[in-house]
Formats: structure tokens, sequence, C-alpha cells
């Protein structure tokens, strides 16, 4: 057991700078386990891409006379996809490497200072050599480019190492180790502090890869021969060991057979379907019992120095070094020097190793066959030397080096030195020398994957897609990633070449089979050529991964928006039990497009600052819940939206939320935040003007309607041009109306051709008696003026359709109630009664006027009696519920409601003239500032400036309280109006 344990005899000092070494190689080789497990993902990740699908419904519906109009919202659909990211060189890796190297360098070289003379002096050539293979001139230290300051820094070394050996060599290990460790604190402090280059470290850390390799080729060559011989120790060692040789025979043969299948696998030979030897568990191995075995051969080298503890020491730092050295490359992914260190472990394996079987027969096979110990003696050869061992050992791994390309090798080896370059003047943000020296690493390495990953990203950056086609090409020639493979499939698919991207997609899967990132994007590329079954079944298949599981069910519900496949969203969205927001927002696309509630918990205020996950989920939210959104939630919604941290999602959010508020009745704010989006927008300029515009026709001013509209026909937004000649006649703009219905006739759309015929017959008619019922509809709408009554009276008598005859009488009651013929509104309102229609809307619209004729007199009694009847209030006619119930409460004393009720309709809605003016009344009358209701009518003429009602209201407002030049202009306005109307 002392000799298994062998640091337990050491003194306390020894052994904790053994401690100390032991937890570096545990360390270090964590470090390169955890640089192999992660791969390329060291230092590559997935950036999530987003495709986003406008879907457009109805926010609601509307009649403008005959025609019904429809107000368009917008939702979005969100597909994800994954593409690599551009190459975040690991520089924790780097100054892991570093810090360890360094340590144990200083371990060595107190080592080196205990030897004789004669390798006393050899070793410190090689450390010397060491030092200078840093290049510390590249530092620039105080601004000096030559060797003058390394010298000074290597001969502060040089001098306590030749002090301790020569002058003092009773000097304790830990005091030597201490005085270099303090030297190379205070070497480390200079150079941070007074290097002439950016990241100085770093460059020591690219400087410190060649002759790190190098220790750790020499390194694994030592311990190659290892495992076998720890069949020796386990066949042979044994008390009551028998048949020892079989045992070894059938255990070293059934390893040199993997060791062969895993170097053919290598070398791509074979590709079977089987269980290869792992090359770094392999040198893991071969590490840990090569501390043991360099203690068992110890006589071969005692005259150099004792295993204990220097040579201990000595053999754990390499090994450290070694290590890190590989977590260095895997680590950064450098994939020419793994490749180096991957063929030196295989190479050296079997070299070794078969030599060794060789060296084992020629001297133990006589011992092992008569089950004697030949552990014992390993080291003690009788016919074949432990150097003829080596050296043919190193003549079998050079055949390997040979047979393989040794200028293959070497280059590999040049081009991982200039990856790490890259990746230095990339951190140092040099885009055109990283640029170069990836050159120069593809140059070298001619399809490794480091050097042209990097160049592909960059020529993609540059557009140039062929260049970074070929370098994706070379990258995923002999060893792919799925970084490289994705990002060249997801080129492809960029290119409009999707079944050709479906391919590249397949092919990766093949060589990453469950992978969830190649799957979501397969299933993306599926979805982009409508093939259901597959693109849901890659979706399906990729929400088992953890990293691809968000995206591919916001995937499987974009899918679903997309092909309008009828399935309840909220249903979908609890058996994902997800709250994920790019999930959730396609699923209330989904809910809103398919007409579905949506039953599951939505946070929107999770986060004050938005991104396009949340943003989009809020505006799909808005979209969704337009009709069940209390004042509270949207004022909390709008402040949000405002935030000057959220501006890049504001214009298309601002939208939906404009839509929000007019559905809330408040007009002002709606077309408020709608032309402030029209004015702003560069792009959107026709789409915010064309709903602005049919609110505007919806709430009865097409004059209002007609200047946004123009903006709309410029950009030849939608169905502006039939909007817009609509409008037109709806303003009594004769003439430019009739040019309008002309250009429908050139529509491509017959539909509209038709309409636009209509109008024109209407318009141009010079005779009633040719026009069937819908077209004298049509005549009294646009062609008959509030002051012809007579020929209106003699039209509508000939209309046969009730209903058409019941809409022009109605109609007609508006415009002159509007015109202040409250009299002759009555009177038209009177010849409805009776008059059976088919359309029962217009029974209740015939009742919705009463009320407003009664509101408008002041009898609250009859507005009560006729509330009480029954009459049905919708969204759209919620204001003039609050009319009248303001109306009532004042009626009954009521002040604190009926200011409540009279401050919304002072606010919401000039276009609903009664309301504003009832609200003007009251204040003038209940309110201490004088000036109230005066503001009230004046804020409303600004936007509702067509309203004759209004424009009377105000001008007597204005002269009460003095602006008589106001009231003047205000009269000028309504008399135009009433010519007009």
């Amino acid at each position: 057991m002392q000799s298994r344990w062998f640091w337990k005899s050491w003194s306390l000092d020894y052994r904790v700078i053994g401690y100390i070494l032991g937890t570096v190689l545990i360390f270090s080789i964590l470090f390169l386990w955890f640089g192999y497990g992660k791969g390329a993902e060291s230092v590559l990740s997935w950036n999530t891409y987003h495709q986003q699908e406008t879907i457009e419904t109805v926010s609601h519906s509307f009649d403008v006379g005959n025609f019904e109009l429809s107000i368009p919202i917008e939702s979005y659909l969100t597909f994800e996809y994954f593409n690599g990211s551009t190459i975040q060189p690991n520089t924790t890796a780097s100054y892991i490497f570093l810090v360890g190297t360094v340590l144990c360098s200083l371990i060595i070289l107190c080592v080196i200072t205990t030897l004789e003379r004669f390798w006393y002096f050899v070793g410190m050539g090689l450390f010397i050599l060491f030092m200078v293979s840093l290049r510390l001139e590249v530092l620039q230290l105080f601004g000096l480019t030559g060797r003058i300051v390394p010298i000074i820094i290597l001969t502060a070394f040089i001098l306590p190492a030749f002090y301790f050996n020569i002058l003092r060599p009773s000097t304790a290990f830990l005091l030597r180790f201490i005085i270099f460790l303090l030297l190379t604190v205070i070497t480390g402090f200079i150079i941070h502090f007074f290097s002439g280059v950016d990241y100085p470290f770093l460059h020591l850390a690219v400087t410190a890869y060649v002759p790190g390799l190098i220790l750790t080729l020499i390194f694994i060559l030592m311990v190659a021969h290892e495992i076998p011989a720890s069949f020796v120790y386990i066949t042979s060692s044994g008390t009551s060991s028998s048949k020892s040789l079989r045992h070894f025979s059938i255990i070293s043969v059934v390893y040199m057979v993997n060791l062969v299948f895993a170097y053919m696998h290598e070398a791509k030979l074979i590709n079977w379907d089987f269980l290869y030897i792992n090359f770094y568990l392999l040198l893991t191995i071969s590490a840990v019992l090569g501390i043991w075995g360099f203690r068992h051969r110890e006589t071969l080298y005692d005259n150099i120095v004792k295993f204990n503890p220097f040579g201990a020491y000595f053999i754990v730092a390499l090994a450290s070094i070694t290590f890190l050295t590989g977590g260095l490359l895997l680590g950064n992914h450098n994939d020419p020097a793994i490749r180096i260190v991957r063929s030196a472990i295989i190479f050296s394996h079997i070299g070794y190793g078969a030599i060794f079987l060789i060296y084992i027969v020629s001297n133990f096979i006589v011992m092992m066959a008569e089950n004697l110990n030949a552990w014992k003696v390993l080291y003690k050869p009788t016919r074949m030397p432990y150097f003829t061992f080596r050296f043919a050992g190193l003549i079998a791994t050079m055949a390997f080096v040979f047979y393989s390309n040794w200028r293959d090798l070497v280059y590999h080896g040049v081009s991982g030195f200039y990856n790490h370059l890259g990746d230095l003047y990339e951190i140092i943000d040099k885009p055109i020398l990283a640029e170069a020296y990836y050159q120069q690493g593809r140059r070298y390495g001619f399809q490794n994957n480091r050097s042209n990953y990097a160049l592909a990203k960059i020529e993609a950056q540059k557009n140039n897609v062929a260049k970074a086609h070929n370098h994706y090409e070379l990258a995923n020639d002999k060893r792919p990633t799925p970084f490289s493979l994705v990002n060249d499939a997801n080129l492809v698919m960029l290119e409009g070449r999707t079944f050709e991207s479906i391919s590249a997609f397949l092919e990766a899967l093949k060589k990453f089979p469950g992978n969830g990132i190649i799957e979501n994007n397969l299933g993306y590329a599926y979805s982009k050529i409508h093939k259901l079954d597959s693109a849901i079944f890659f979706f399906d298949a990729a929400r088992s991964y953890k990293q691809s599981k968000q995206a591919a069910e916001t995937n499987i519900l974009g899918l679903i928006g997309q092909e309008y496949l009828p399935i309840q969203a909220d249903s979908l969205v609890r058996q994902f039990d997800t709250h994920e927001a790019l999930t959730l927002s396609n699923a209330l696309a989904v809910a809103r497009l398919q007409q579905q509630p949506f039953d599951y918990p939505v946070n929107l205020f999770a986060s004050k600052k938005l991104d396009l996950a949340s943003a989009t989920l809020l505006n799909n939210y808005l979209v969704h819940s337009l009709t069940k959104l209390d004042t509270t939630t949207l004022h909390r919604i709008h402040e949000l939206v405002t935030d000057s941290v959220n501006l890049d999602y504001q214009e298309a959010l601002k939208a939906s939320l404009a839509q929000a508020y007019y559905y809330q009745n408040n007009v002002t704010r709606a077309l408020s935040i709608m032309s402030e989006l029209a004015y702003l927008s560069q792009i959107m300029q026709g789409k915010f003007n064309y709903i602005a515009g049919l609110w505007a026709l919806e709430q009865g001013c097409p004059e209002l309607a007609l200047q946004s509209f123009d903006y709309a026909v410029q950009f030849d937004y939608k169905d502006a041009r039939l909007y817009n000649a609509i409008a037109l006649a709806e303003a009594r703009y004769l003439p430019e109306a009739r040019v309008a219905a002309d250009s429908l006739l050139l529509h491509k759309n017959e539909n509209i051709r038709e309409i636009g015929r209509q109008l024109k017959r209407v318009l141009t008619a010079s005779s009633i008696d040719d026009l069937n019922d819908l077209e004298k509809y049509q005549f009294c709408r646009y062609r008959i003026g509030v002051s012809d009554t007579v020929l209106f009276e003699r039209l509508v008598n000939t209309i046969l359709d009730n209903d058409l005859k019941v809409s022009s009488l109605l109609e007609m009651a508006e415009r002159q109630f509007d015109m202040t013929h409250t009299k002759t509104a009555i009177r038209y309102l009177t010849q409805t009664s009776g008059l059976p229609v088919q359309d029962k809307e217009l029974v209740e619209k015939q009742k919705h006027i009463e009320l407003l004729i009664l509101a408008s007199r002041g009898d609250v009694n009859a507005l009560t009696n006729r509330l009480n009847e029954g009459v049905e209030f919708d969204k759209k006619q919620e204001l003039e519920k609050i009319l009248y119930q303001a109306l009532v409460s004042e009626a009954k004393g009521d002040t604190l409601a009926a200011r409540k009720n009279y401050t919304l309709l002072a606010n919401y809605n000039p276009f609903f003239e009664e309301g504003t003016i009832a609200a003007a009344r009251y204040f003038k009358a209940h309110s201490q500032n004088d000036m109230k209701a005066y503001s009230i009518l004046a804020e409303a003429v600004q936007l509702n400036n067509t309203s004759y009602r209004l424009w009377i209201a105000y001008a007597a407002e204005a002269a009460r309280v003095g602006f008589d030049v106001y009231a003047a202009s205000a009269i000028e306005e309504a008399e135009k109006l009433k010519v007009r109307k």
C-alpha cells in the first residue's frame, strides 16, 4: 500500500506541494473534459432568428350607405429558427491554460534546480528555449520592441536558479517555488501595466501554444504504453494468479483490436455502428497510470532525479500541461490542432502498444507462462532493452505519421497557431488582421472547420454568398459541426432554394441524429413549402430537447396559424405547459384568426423593457382582446408602449393600441395616435392613413377621411382608391367623385369595377326615372341636399323596397337633425313608422335617432320612458348610453355621476356632436373654470371641422367668453357647410 500511496512518506512541505500539483492535475483533466463536452459550443452559440408573418384580420365592420367597410388589424405569427453565431474566442480557457502552464513550468524549473550539474544545464537550456518560445518581445514592454526586456526577465529567473543549484543547493524546495512564484507575479504585474499591446496575457497564451503542444506530444509518447503495462500488473501481480499469459494475451489483443478499429474510424476507413474507444479517455487513463508507471521505472532515470518527490512533481506537472493544452484546444474548438493531439494519441498507443507487447514477449513470456510476477521486473529486461522498446515504439509511431502525410499534420499545427492569432485580433477588434490570419489558418489546414467557419461568417456578413458557401463546404467536409452544417443550409434557404436546404438539413441530421436544432430548422424549411406532415413531425421531435423546445412549440402554433388548421389554441398551449412569450403570442394570433376564446394566463408586464417576443405578445394580446380590455389595463399598456426604452417597437404597438382606444370609443386618442404614426412613419404611411380614413368615414366625417385617403392612394394601399371614391361621394364633391368613379372602372377587381359603374351611374344621372331602388337610395344620399326636401320626398316615395325607403328617410332625418332642423327631422322619422322592414337594425336605428332628438331637446322624462322600453346599445353606441345616463343623473341631482359621464363625453369623441355639446353645456353651468366649456368645443371643432351643429355651438360659446372674431369666423364656417350639405 505504501508504494501505491507513495506521497504519504513525504515530508509535510513536499506533501503540500504535491497536493497542490494533484489538484492542478485533477482540474486540468476536468478542464479538458469540459472542453470536450462543450465541443464547438465553447466558442459558438445558437442565435435565434425570427421570421414574422403578418396576419390581417378584421377589427370590425361598419356600413356607409349600402357599402360594408372593414377596418383591418394585424397580428403577427412568428417562426423561430437557429443560426450559428460568430466565433466568440474562449478567453477563459486561454487564461486558465496560461496560468496553469506557468504554474507547472515553475514546478519543473524548481525540479531542474535540484538536478546534478550536467542535467541542470540541460534542463536550464530547455527552460531557456521554453521562455524564448514565449516571444516576450511581442508584448512591447515599456514601449521596447527588441529583446532587451525579455533577456532581463529571463536573467531574473536564471540567476536564482543558478544560485539554488550551484551556490545554495540546500535551499528548501518550497522556498525555491515561492521565490520563483514571486518573480512570476512581479513579471505579470509589469506585463499588465507596462505592455504596449492590448490583452498582453492573451498574446502570451497564443505564444505558449507551440511549447504547450510540443510538451503535450512528448507526454503522450511517454505514457502511450501504460495501459498494456497495467495489463501486466493486473494479470501477474496477484499472489494466486494463474494463466497469466493467457489472460494478458486476451486482454492485450482485445485492446489492440479496439485501437485499430478506433484508428480506422478516425481515418474514415470504416463507419460501423460500433462503440469506439474515446481518445481522451485513452489519454486520461494513460496519464493517471503513467504517474505510477513513472515511479515503477525509477531505476531507469534515478541517476538524473529521484521519483520521491521531484520525479513525481515533474510527471504530474507535465501531465497537467498536457491536459491544459488539450483543454485550450478543445475549449476554443481549434480542430486542426486537436487533430494533431488525437493523431498523436492513437498513433502512439498503437505504435508503442504493439512494440510493448513485443517487449513483453521477448523478456517475460516465460515468466508469465509460469505464472510468475513479471510486474516486479517489468523494467529490468533480459533480452530486449527498454531503450530498444522506446526507439522501436517511436519508429512505429512515426510510421503512422508518415503514412498519414506528416506534412499535413505539421501544417495543421501551424493552422492551429494562426487560428489562435485570428481569435486574438478578433478580440482586439482588428477584423482585417483577424481575417488575414484565418486565411492563413485555412491555407495550412485546408479543410479545417475553425478557419473556414470564421471566414464563412465574415463572407456572409459581406453578402458574398458564394464564398461563404465555399468556406462552409470546406468546413463540413472532414470535421463538420452542427453549427457549420446548419449555417450552410440556412444560407441556401435564404437564397430561396428551399428544397436544396431541406436536403442539406437532412444530411446534417444524418451526421448528428437527434439534434433538436437541426430538427427545428428542418421543420421550418418544410413549413415554407407547406409540407405540413413533415414540418409537424420534425417540430414535435425538436420539442424533446431543451434547447429547441420553445422554438419548436412556437413554430407548431405558427404553422397552425399559417395553414389555418382547426385546433384550439389555448388547449394546445396548456398541453405544452409553457409561458414563453412567442409561443403565447402565436397562440393568441391563432385564436384571433379562428375567432376562438383564449383562456390561459398571460403576463404582459413581466418587464418594462420590451424585446421582440414580449412586444409581439403585447400586440397579439391587444388584437385578440379588443372587446375585453378595460381602461386600467389599456392605460398600463399605453405607459409601457410609450416608454422611451421601447422605441424600437412603438410603431407597430401604437397602431394596435390606437385600435384598442377606438374600440373603447376614445376616438380622439385613437386618431391622435394614428395621425402621429402616419406623420412619422417612412414606410407605413399608406397603412396608417388608410385606417384613419376608414375611422373618419365611420364617424360620418368624409372630408377628414379624404385627407387620409389622399396619402393612402399615393401609396396605392389596398382598396384606398375605392374608399376615396366613396368618401368623395359622401362629402358631395361630385365632380371629383365622378373622376374617382371613372378610375375604378380600370381596376383589376371585377367587384370594384362594378361599384365604379354603379357610382358613376348615380353621380352622372340626369333623370331619376330610370334608376332602380338601390340607385334611388344612393341618389338621395349623394345628390340631394338637406334643403331640397321636395325632390327628396318625390323620389323617396318611388322607392318600392321598404328597407331602402326607411334607410333614406332615417338618413335624411339625421342630416336634418345635424343642421338643427329638428322639426323636419321628426317629420321624416315619423314617416318610417308603420313601414315593415326586413333589416331589424333599421328599427334600432330609428329608436336611437329618436333618443338623440329627445336628448337634444332636454326632455328627460320622455327619454327615460323610451329607455325603459328596452333600447339595445352595442359597443359603438356606448357614448350615447353614457349621454343619456348623464342627463338622467343631472336631472336627479347626482352631480358626481353626471360629472364623470360628461367628462368622458367631452374628451372621447368630437364626432358624437350631441355628447360634446351636452358636456359643454354642463360644464358651462357647473365648472368653476369659465373657459372649460369653450375649450371643449374649441378642441372638438379642431378635429371635427365639418359639423354644422358644433360650429354653431362653438360660435355661441366664443361670443359668450368675448371671442367675437372667433365667433364670427365660426358662423362663416357653419354657413359654408349649410350650403354644401
